[in-house]
Parts: C-alpha cells; sequence; structure tokens
C-alpha cells in the first residue's frame, strides 16, 4: 500500500467511527504513520480534497466487491441476497471496510460542500448502475431494472447505516431476507 492510499484508508476508518468534524488531519497522519508533508503533498488542498479521495477510493472498492460477489450467482435474487448476507457475516471484522457507510459522511458533509454532495453522487450511481447491470443481464428490462436497482442501494445503504448505529447486523439480514420478496414480485 503506498503512502496515499495508506492515509485514505486510514481517513476513511477515522470518518467511519468518529465523523468528518472529529476527525482531525493530525490525527490522520497519526494513525496512518505517514509523514506529515506526505498528507499536503497529496492533498493540497486539505481536508475536503482528502474527503472526497477517500469517498471515491471506498467507493470504488466496494463497487468491485459488488461485482464480485454479484458474479458468484447467475440469478439476481440469490446473489443480493447473498451479497448482503456477506455484509453481515464480516460486519464486525476489524476494519469494516464492506460496511462503509458514503450516507454518514454525506449528511456531515453535503450541507457545506457542493462538491463533496457531487462525489457521494457519484459513488452511489456507481453502486446503483451494478446493481441495474446485474438485473439487466439476468432478464429485467432496463426501465424495471432503473426502478428496481435504485430501491435496492436505498435498502442496503439503510440497513447499513443502521446497522452501524446499533452495531448489529439485524437490519442487514432483515434486508437480505426480504430480497426474493421484493424482486419476486415484480
Amino acid at each position: 500500500m503506498n503512502t496515499r492510499e495508506k492515509i485514505l484508508t486510514t481517513a476513511a476508518f477515522l470518518f467511519q467511527k468518529k465523523g468528518y468534524h472529529a476527525t482531525g488531519l493530525n490525527e490522520i497522519i497519526k494513525e496512518s504513520g505517514a509523514p506529515k508533508g506526505s498528507l499536503y503533498y497529496h492533498f493540497p488542498n486539505g481536508k475536503e480534497e482528502l474527503v472526497a479521495a477517500t469517498i471515491k477510493l471506498m467507493g470504488n472498492k466496494i463497487q468491485h466487491q459488488i461485482e464480485e460477489e454479484l458474479a458468484k450467482n447467475s440469478d439476481p435474487v440469490k446473489a443480493i441476497k447473498e451479497y448482503i448476507l456477506y455484509l453481515a457475516r464480516n460486519f464486525n471484522k476489524k476494519d469494516q471496510e464492506n460496511c462503509f457507510s458514503i450516507s454518514l459522511l454525506a449528511l456531515e458533509t453535503v450541507p457545506i460542500s457542493k462538491s463533496l454532495q457531487k462525489t457521494c453522487t457519484e459513488v452511489y450511481e456507481l453502486w446503483t448502475d451494478t446493481y441495474y447491470q446485474k438485473l439487466v443481464s439476468s432478464g429485467f428490462s432496463s426501465e424495471k431494472a432503473t426502478e428496481l436497482s435504485l430501491i435496492l442501494q436505498l435498502m442496503i445503504e439503510g440497513a447499513i447505516t443502521i446497522s452501524l448505529i446499533r452495531n448489529d447486523t439485524t437490519m442487514l439480514v432483515a434486508a437480505a431476507e426480504k430480497i426474493p420478496i421484493f424482486l419476486n414480485s415484480e
């Protein structure tokens, strides 16, 4: 892992754990073990640039994870259900990278930054498109896949957020169990 990615991974963990406002740049430097100058070298425009890069990095990692998990099963109902159960099984792992919630950062930063609002929107669209692609490739019409992929994104992100707040996986498991009913009723 290079210095930039180490800073971003540390920042992601701290933003998730403590929030945007409660996480300072000095704390990120200390926890990452990176030299102080490297943070300013990689993110010369400060904390907002760091947060945007963190959201993009985590967004891309999670998007690839979603693709990998959905590719394990050709049936979209089983694939999506298994992906959510995968999140639940891995919820309490140390890094919780798989349960990184963009919404927690978005709620703190969107009111103060149009740039971060745009970044969060792009990540949500990337994830939603991944669900859309799975549904279309499985025979859903484009119109139906558009509607369902948005609702899936809302359901999964909501379940992750509530699971993080409660520090349990009840909502993730509940969401997973409703996937067959939700997708088969359409």
